[in-house]
């Protein structure tokens, strides 16, 4: 039967009003073996409170659908489609790989998932809230890993911190001609120590942080790819390693705002290069976590792959890397200023 919801985007008083979901029927082996209820307790995995997701899906006007397997699960909406897979965290968004801190799984016959990862990734991106109040974005501080003593990944004579500030410029350039203010952290061969990073684009009024790196897996050279990360949010697991986040970090304060950055920013660099999505990721690096903005880390490739190495080496690729940051960023821009943040596409 036909569901009639009307839901609040943020603060907004805009409403998507009298939204008609027609729940699909599942497979007749999920039908039979999974009981819809609403109202039942939300369970603790692992002392992590969960969420059955059906019950979620319907809530929010999207279709859920299971396969006879029971191991892949998609959500569907106008405006928005996602795919999960159980005992898995990796999930798609619009076709955009992102990572979940601590996936999916079935609880009592029923799909359940971390009430965190639904709030801090798929809300955050399927409901996007606008900033309160909004922020106009004009200044930009690009952060060119390493530098100086500290090199980062070397490949013979050719070292990380070389290629981190010369994408970094390219990025400059492109800014500068679409009329945004940029600063550096460094803007030469120096080394700044990663506290005093985030201090420089403070203290410059910067709006957004973008960390740029080359990456690097030594015993896995068949790693590929570009990845992208925002912080952990207080209380969530890392999906790159490590436990929880418990205490809060007084300028981290912009989640929402983080996952839509890095989600732009990875949407355009996986559309705009023939490169590996490695997905959106979490992790606690310090450059994030003490931002006083809204901030992201990328990846642009492995510099211990071949096939990546090349294309790090190569002044067209990097004009392209730089040109799908920027275009992530614009598109960022858009959402975070326009009158109603429309659902992420």
């Amino acid at each position: 039967m036909p569901v009639f919801l009307s839901r609040k985007l943020g603060r907004s008083c805009c409403v998507l009003v009298l939204v008609v979901l027609w729940i699909a029927p599942l497979s007749s082996s999920f039908a039979k073996t999974i009981k819809l209820d609403p109202n039942s307790a939300n369970p603790r995995i692992n002392g992590i409170p969960h969420l059955y997701l059906d019950s979620w899906a319907q809530l929010h006007g999207m279709e859920m659908i299971l396969n006879s397997k029971k191991t892949n699960v998609k959500l569907k909406a106008r405006w928005g489609n996602s795919e999960l897979n159980v005992d898995s965290r990796s999930v798609t968004v619009n076709g955009i790989n992102l990572w979940l801190s601590y996936g999916i799984s079935i609880h009592r016959n029923r799909i359940v998932i971390a009430q965190r990862d639904l709030r801090n990734v798929l809300e955050a991106l399927l409901f996007p809230r606008k900033p309160n109040p909004p922020r106009p974005i004009r200044m930009i501080a690009i952060d060119p890993g390493h530098g100086g003593k500290d090199p980062g990944f070397t490949l013979g004579s050719r070292s990380e911190k070389t290629y981190n500030l010369l994408l970094a410029m390219e990025v400059r350039d492109l800014l500068t001609a679409d009329g945004f203010k940029v600063v550096f952290t460094r803007y030469d061969d120096r080394f700044i120590e990663l506290v005093d990073r985030p201090l420089l684009a403070r203290k410059a009024g910067a709006d957004l942080f973008i960390s740029l790196h080359h990456n690097c897996a030594v015993n896995n050279t068949e790693a590929k790819g570009v990845e992208t990360y925002c912080a952990t949010p207080m209380g969530t697991a890392s999906t790159n390693g490590g436990g929880p986040r418990e205490k809060p970090e007084p300028s981290n304060k912009f989640d929402d705002q983080n996952i839509i950055l890095a989600y732009e920013i990875h949407k355009s660099l996986v559309r705009s290069l023939d490169m590996n999505d490695r997905g959106v990721r979490r992790a606690g690096f310090e450059v994030l976590r003490k931002a006083s903005m809204p901030g992201v880390l990328v990846e642009a490739g492995f510099m211990s792959n071949l096939e990546d190495a090349k294309k790090v080496f190569d002044l067209s690729t990097r004009k392209k890397l730089a040109r799908a940051i920027v275009d992530g960023i614009q598109s960022y821009k858009r959402n975070m200023e326009r009158g109603l943040v429309k659902p992420i596409k």
